[in-house]
C-alpha cells in the first residue's frame, strides 16, 4: 500500500517511515476539516482540533529534518537541514504558545511571544533554503532567469497589496464579548498570528493572566507592531526561493525532495496570504478551509526530507557496492 501511494505521488524512493507518518496525518486532518466544514457554527472542540493537528504536523516536519540534520550522509548538507527543521521546531513552538495561552487566560495580546517564534522560523526557512540554492551550479536559460524575476515581483507585489493596502479591522472589535467582560485585552497592531489569535480568543473559563505573562508582553509590545512586515518579507522570500528550487532542481538525482519543499513554500504563502487578508476584511474564524495549507505545507517539508533520507541512503549502499567490487 505505501508503495502504491508512493507511486501515485511520483516519489519513488521516499523512506517508509516519513511516508506512513506524514500520509496518516494528512488522512486524519482531511477527515477533521471535513466533518468541519459540516459544522455551523465551529465548536470550540474543532478550533482546539484544528490547531493540535497543525502543531503535530510541525512537529513531524520538525522531527523528519532533524533527522536528515544529524546524518553526515545527507546529500543536500546537514546545514541544509538544520536551518530547515529549526524553522519547522519554531513555528510549532509559536502554534503551541497561542493555543496554551488563548486557552488558559483568553488573552491575545500575549501571543506576541509567539509571534517572535513564528518570525525565527521564517529567518530559519530563508536560511535553509538559501544554502540550499548557492552551492548548486545552475546554468539558467533567459526564460527560466524571468519566470523566477516575474513570479517573485508578483509575489512581493500581492503579498504587499494584502498586508498594507486592504481594509484593516481594529483587533480588539474582533475579541468575542465574553473577553471585554472579563478581562482589559491590549492587542498589538501588524502581527499576522497575533490578529488571528485574537479573532478566535478562547475566553470561557479563562484564568488570570500571570504576572510574568504581562512583564513578557510588555517587553515585546515594542516590536509588535512591526512584525506585519516581517511576515510579508519571510513569505515572499520563501516563495520566491521555492521558485527559483523548483526550476533550479528540475531533474537529477534528487529533484523530487526540493520538488516537495518548493511546494511546501507554496502551501505555507498561500495560507498566509489568505489569513492576512481575511483579517484586513474582519471576516476570520478559526477552522477554515484553507488552513490546510499550513498542514500541507508542514507535511511536504516532512515528506521532503523523507526523500533526501531515502535517496542519501540508496546512495550510500550503492558507494559502497563500488568499494567492495
Amino acid at each position: 500500500m505505501n508503495d502504491n501511494i508512493a507511486g501515485a505521488i511520483g516519489l519513488k524512493q521516499i523512506e517508509r517511515k516519513a511516508l506512513i507518518a506524514c500520509s496518516l496525518w494528512g488522512l486524519v486532518t482531511l477527515l477533521v476539516f471535513g466533518l468541519g466544514l459540516m459544522q455551523q457554527p465551529r465548536s470550540d472542540m474543532y478550533v482546539i482540533a484544528i490547531s493540535l493537528l497543525k502543531i503535530g504536523s510541525f512537529l513531524i516536519a520538525a522531527v523528519l529534518c532533524w533527522r536528515n540534520a544529524r546524518n553526515p550522509d545527507i546529500l543536500s548538507g546537514q546545514t541544509v537541514w538544520q536551518a530547515i527543521a529549526a524553522g519547522m521546531t519554531f513555528y510549532a513552538l509559536g502554534d503551541i504558545t497561542v493555543i496554551l495561552w488563548r486557552s488558559l487566560w483568553g488573552a491575545t495580546s500575549i501571543v506576541a511571544l509567539g509571534d517572535v517564534f513564528y518570525g525565527a522560523s521564517y529567518i530559519f526557512l530563508a536560511i535553509g533554503l538559501l544554502q540550499a540554492i548557492i552551492p548548486r551550479q545552475t546554468n539558467l536559460s533567459l526564460s527560466q532567469t524571468l519566470g523566477i524575476s516575474v513570479a517573485g515581483v508578483v509575489g512581493i507585489v500581492f503579498a504587499s497589496w494584502i498586508n498594507f493596502y486592504t481594509p484593516q479591522l481594529a483587533v480588539a472589535d474582533a475579541v468575542l464579548p465574553e473577553a471585554q467582560a472579563t478581562q482589559t485585552v491590549t492587542v498589538e497592531t501588524g502581527s499576522v498570528e497575533s490578529k488571528a489569535a485574537a479573532a478566535g480568543a478562547v475566553a470561557k473559563g479563562a484564568q488570570a493572566v500571570p504576572p510574568l505573562a504581562k512583564t513578557i508582553n510588555n517587553r515585546l509590545s515594542g516590536i509588535a507592531s512591526r512584525m506585519g512586515l516581517v511576515y510579508v518579507v519571510g513569505d515572499c522570500a520563501v516563495v520566491i526561493m521555492a521558485i527559483a528550487l523548483l526550476i533550479a532542481f528540475w531533474g537529477g538525482s534528487y529533484s523530487e525532495t526540493w520538488k516537495l519543499v518548493a511546494l511546501a513554500g507554496l502551501c505555507l504563502y498561500v495560507a498566509d496570504m489568505f489569513l492576512i487578508y481575511e483579517m484586513g476584511k474582519g471576516t476570520y474564524q478559526q477552522g477554515q478551509f484553507w488552513e490546510i495549507f499550513w498542514v500541507l505545507s508542514a507535511l511536504c517539508f516532512g515528506l521532503g526530507a523523507g526523500v533526501e533520507q531515502g535517496v542519501s541512503e540508496r546512495a550510500k549502499q550503492r558507494s559502497h557496492r563500488k568499494q567492495w567490487l
